[in-house]
């Protein structure tokens, strides 16, 4: 039998450490990129505490902003703003320049009594929530009434439009239904338990199409998966008697008002009464940061309440500042470019890779029955023989009767493909044993010689694309090079490999 310190043997273990060491690499290499990636970018503000602020937003020509509860992004960047107090949609440009006004104040159907959230379609439709006339009236693309949806049994909270859904948030839940303001389905059960609601006044969809509720009155936020099942909560409910009143580490929010996802993986959660803007991971529900804080300046809020992200930024409406406010966050640009310096060292496992070609020069002999018939009875070159191909491959019966005629002959056993070897024998009228052997050259992976004298076998493992070697060749071989005799099988495949089939 072979020597377990054999060459073969030496370049096992060699290309075994390589492989081992490559996976380790690339295995750091994605917890580094995964850390990279899930990384908050930080929130580089002035000292005054307005952090990422941009602009606000008062008003225009003197006609100011009353109490906005509600500003939502269309898909021109524009802002749409629910000013309560004057019961009326603003539109303002990315800039912060006047574009538009719309909504009749009043109390018919299409009028607005009430507005405390809005919500635009990509394809320009608005619906805005009238809570104090328990309705939602729908705008088309030019701003126009079209219809209106009342909520007789229910309060309604919010509107928040996904893709080509219509999601709206009532006192005892949430709503989701079709841009055509048909609410067909959704989670509506008020009560303290996850699942529950009360009073939730504001949804976000993360990209997986994961629902984040602000579930106002039980001071927590809560994601639901596509599978309806509470993925976590953030925050707990409070003992009504107490909630305004009640200081523990276990309460997370004064009163989560409103919520917005972005495309990087954050939540931004406005905390009407703390003046906050809270940022936590869409995946767990952990904290990240706060934007903002109680006071008039810019970068500072007054009992905020809605709020919406879009490309980069997120609205918020001040709302008793009377005003809204604009902010930059992270997008995700930012993780891929802290990404980028240490590329090139996460590309050093690729480069490792090609070397494992080089490192891994050995083949795999199969032998048919005849030749290792002959090699077990050449008494006078048998040893030479089996010096040069140090290992083979056989089927079960092969190896069985050979495996103990030569010392430093290895011999490796190959399972058989029963329907392959009936194919083979029917379609090119093989014997089994040869059959055999040449089923499994074709299904061994990698270098792969088949040694046969037959001329027939031959011709045929050729067609397969496989290399063959014959007793003689091996000698001629060792007679004539002068190189070490292990490649002697090389060289003699060289000249009578087959093309591919």
């Amino acid at each position: 039998m072979a020597s377990s310190t054999s060459i073969a043997a030496r370049r096992t273990v060699v290309v075994t450490v390589v492989v081992l060491v490559i996976l380790l690499l690339l295995l750091g290499g994605l917890l580094a990129l995964n850390y990279l990636l899930r990384q908050p970018a930080d929130f580089e503000g002035q000292e005054t505490g307005d952090r990422n602020w941009l602009f606000s937003i008062y008003g225009h020509e003197g006609d100011l902003l009353r109490r906005p509860s509600s500003a939502a992004f269309d898909s021109q960047g524009n802002i749409h703003i629910a000013d309560t107090g004057k019961n009326r949609i603003l539109v303002f440009d990315a800039d912060g320049a006047f574009v538009a006004a719309y909504g009749t104040p009043g109390n018919g159907p299409l009028e607005l009594s009430g507005p405390v959230d809005v919500a635009v379609s990509d394809d320009g439709r608005s619906y805005v929530i009238d809570r104090s006339s328990s309705k939602m009236v729908v705008y088309d693309q030019s701003r126009n009434p079209v219809d209106s949806i009342d909520f007789p049994d229910d309060t309604p909270m919010s509107v928040t439009v996904a893709g080509d859904e219509l999601i709206v948030t009532t006192a005892s839940g949430v709503l989701v239904g079709t841009l055509d303001g048909e609410l067909q389905t959704g989670y509506v059960a008020r009560g303290p338990e996850p699942g529950q609601f009360n009073r939730p006044n504001g949804v976000a969809v993360g990209p997986d199409g994961t629902l984040y509720v602000a579930d106002t009155l039980n001071y927590r936020i809560q994601a639901i998966g596509t599978d309806g099942e509470v993925r976590w909560t953030y925050g707990e409910p409070l003992p009504p008697e107490q909630a305004i009143r009640f200081d523990d580490p276990s309460r997370k929010f004064g009163l989560p008002a409103s919520i917005a996802a972005d495309d990087s993986g954050f939540l931004y959660v406005v905390d009407g009464l703390n003046g906050e803007v809270h940022i936590l991971e869409q995946g767990d529900g952990s904290f990240v940061e706060i934007i903002g804080d109680i006071g008039h300046n810019d970068g500072f809020f007054y009992y905020p309440d809605g709020i919406d992200y879009r490309d980069g930024r997120i609205v918020v409406a001040d709302r008793f500042n009377d005003r809204v406010q604009v902010f930059s966050v992270p997008t995700a640009a930012t993780g891929l470019e802290r990404f980028l310096p240490f590329a090139p060292w996460l590309l050093l496992p690729l480069a490792l890779l090609l070397l494992i070609p080089v490192l891994r020069r050995g083949r795999s002999n199969v032998v048919t029955p005849a030749f290792a018939d002959r090699l077990a009875t050449d008494e006078s070159r048998g040893e030479e023989v089996a010096a040069v191909l140090k290992r083979v491959v056989g089927t079960p019966a092969v190896v069985t009767l050979h495996s103990d005629d030569y010392d430093k002959l290895k011999w490796i056993q190959r399972k058989i493909d029963e329907d392959r070897v009936t194919t083979l024998m029917d379609e090119h009228g093989l014997a089994r044993q040869d059959a055999e052997a040449l089923d499994i050259a074709i299904r061994t992976r990698g270098k792969k010689v088949l040694l046969t004298d037959d001329a027939v076998l031959s011709a045929l493992a050729i067609d397969y694309g496989l290399t063959v070697v014959s007793y003689e060749e091996i000698l001629e071989t060792l007679d004539a090079t002068a190189h070490p005799a292990e490649q002697a099988v090389e060289e003699t495949g060289a000249d009578s490999e087959g093309g591919d089939r």
